[in-house]
This record gives C-alpha cells, structure tokens and sequence, in this order.
C-alpha cells in the first residue's frame, strides 16, 4: 500500500462513500489511499455490521486525511434488505460530486442510494463482488437493472465479475479494482514451527468459516495430495 491505488476519481472532488466493510479499522487503510488522490473524501459507515459470522462494531484506526462518521443504519445482518434511513439528508447537506456505494447493485440500500444521489446532483458508482451469473427474483431484478442505469461507471472485483455485469445488461464503463489490499507492514509471515516446516506444500486460508466459502473443497483437494500438504486455517 506504498502506492496510491488506480481510482476512479478526479482530483478536488468531493466523494461520499457509503460502505458496511469499513466499520474494520485495517480497511479504512483504503479510505486514505483515496483521500491521497487528491479528492475530499468523507466516509459514512454504520455503527456495526453482524451477520451469522459474527458482529464487528465500528472502528477508528485509519483517518488520516478524510472524514469518518457513523450513521444509522437499519435492519443491520440482512444482506439484500439493509439500508441508511438519514443517507438522502446527508447526500444533500454533504453535496457530493461522487457517490461510490460499496455495494452490490441487487441490494435495497444501493437503489436507495443511487436513488437519492440523483436527486442531490451526484453520480454514483457501485461495487460488485458477484462472479456466478444469477438471476434474481422481484423487486430485486429490477432494483438492480435501475441500478445499472444511474451508473455510468461500476467497479468490480474481479474480471469475472465484470463479465457477469455485462452479460446482465450493464452498459457503462467498468473500472476491475479488487476490493482491499494488504499492508505488508502489518501483514508479515511470522516465524514459528508451522511457517517453517521444511516437508510438503503449506497451504493457508483467513476468511470465514462458513459454507459458501469452500473450506470443505479445500480440505478434499488437499486430501488428495501427493506429497501431503500441511493447511492452516485461521477464521470463525
């Protein structure tokens, strides 16, 4: 994180972003790099996030250049359904040039978001993770195909993502920029007996440890291993 990131913005806007991921004080590093862009960047998070991997509440550990502040944020945990019920007021006492929803473009709270960043003169621009091409139910579909038209530039994750935007209609510009990086100043390998282990490969996964994702595919793929494979895996 020496280098500021590829961005879509221009420098001496003023950008709101809107994102549930940086109530985690490692991910505000992101916030900085953006505001070293040049841009007056203000960050809106809720007060914490919980979902069935755990509740995270919100951190303050990298605010070094942008503004930081907590809003309300209503049926907290539920992915599709979640929103800001005071998001509008601050869009138009905020006046952004630019509203980046860190969001994917099916969910409530980007369609009311873009929405709102419409009517306060703002572009807006939305996030996706989403690599596996599905189709969703009413009023889902179409909160996201008005999603696609209020946005002239999506940001994706990942190229798969991206070409699941366009195989889904999305006709704007797609800038691919993974979502965080990691910051080798915190981030090193550390030395201790299973780091240094000389026989087989090593394998690592951080993440949660749900279903979705795919610790048990990793686990019968190492399975199958000649010579064996040693896996660590660190998560809840």
């Amino acid at each position: 994180m020496r280098k500021a990131p590829h961005s879509v913005y221009n420098e001496f806007m003023r950008v709101v972003m809107v994102s549930k991921a940086l109530v985690v004080g490692a991910y505000q590093r992101k916030a900085e790099e953006l505001a070293r862009l040049g841009v007056e960047l203000t960050v809106l998070i809720p007060p914490a996030w919980g979902d069935r991997r755990g509740r995270q509440s919100a951190e303050r550990l990298h605010t070094e250049g942008y503004s930081l502040r907590v809003i309300p944020l209503r049926f907290n945990g539920n992915f599709h359904l979640h929103y800001y019920p005071t998001l509008a007021r601050e869009l138009v006492a905020l006046r952004p040039d630019v509203l980046h929803m860190d969001e994917e473009p099916y969910n409530l709270s980007t369609w009311l978001a873009l929405r709102a960043a419409g009517q306060a003169g703002a572009r807006a621009t939305f996030f996706t993770w989403q690599n596996l091409y599905r189709r969703y139910p009413q009023p889902f579909a179409a909160m996201e195909q008005a999603n696609y038209t209020r946005s002239p530039i999506a940001i994706a994750g990942n190229q798969e993502a991206a070409k699941v935007l366009r195989r889904k209609g999305y006709t704007g510009e797609i800038a691919v920029i993974p979502q965080f990086g990691v910051d080798p100043d915190v981030f090193a390998p550390a030395h201790d007996k299973w780091i240094n282990q000389q026989d087989g490969l090593r394998i690592g996964y951080a993440g949660g440890l749900v279903h979705e994702k795919g610790v048990d595919l990793l686990l019968r793929a190492c399975a199958t291993l000649t010579p064996r494979a040693h896996v660590l895996l660190a998560g809840d």
